[in-house]
């Protein structure tokens, strides 16, 4: 069965961070550029991407039923959702974080480094959480959606430009040179 390259799946991996390196880590997860920039736009098909570093379950949690304690490890918890098969985001990863790849999930318990395709494959499947739920706003490519964002945007740049005319074959003439005909 062949499947459909637009539908957006999720992936959540959760490693332990090897003892004394979650400062480290920290610091380095804090200053990725973000926005434009950030290295997960290197990732063609990656809607949404995200590291968190975890040590502690959230305290003012009202349904715990016990105390809540400090993890005895701090574990980085990666999510992200994306098109296409898992093993291919994977290799995505792999290969288009490249540096970023190591230099984060490189602070973690076993981690193999990039370099090593199999063994990186093996350890992030290794270390993948199950997603029993989860939301998607839309179901659409990341090209199809940075194309109408993009679209949007050129629409309000017109919106902002005309403004001021009165003449609607202004108006027209101006939309056409944007837009074409």
């Amino acid at each position: 069965m062949k499947r459909d390259r637009s539908a957006i799946t999720p992936l959540t991996i959760l490693t332990p961070i090897r003892p004394g390196e979650k400062r480290e880590l920290e610091a380095y997860v804090a200053q990725l550029p973000r926005d434009e920039d950030s290295p997960f736009r290197r990732l063609s098909s990656t809607h949404f991407a995200r590291w968190v570093i975890i040590d502690r379950l959230a305290s003012d949690y009202a349904g715990a039923p016990f105390p809540v304690q400090p993890l005895r490890m701090s574990y980085l918890l990666f999510t992200s959702t994306f098109n296409g098969p898992v093993g291919e985001y994977v290799e995505e990863l792999r290969v288009r974080l490249g540096a970023e790849a190591d230099a984060v999930w490189g602070h973690c318990v076993n981690y193999p480094g990039r370099h090593r395709p199999g063994p990186f494959r093996r350890y992030l499947l290794h270390n993948r959480v199950p997603v029993h739920m989860w939301y998607s706003a839309y179901d659409a490519t990341v090209t199809e959606v940075r194309a109408a964002v993009d679209l949007r945007r050129r629409h309000i740049e017109l919106a902002r430009l005309v403004q001021e005319l009165d003449d609607d074959k202004d108006l027209q003439r101006a939309f056409v040179e944007e837009f074409g005909g």
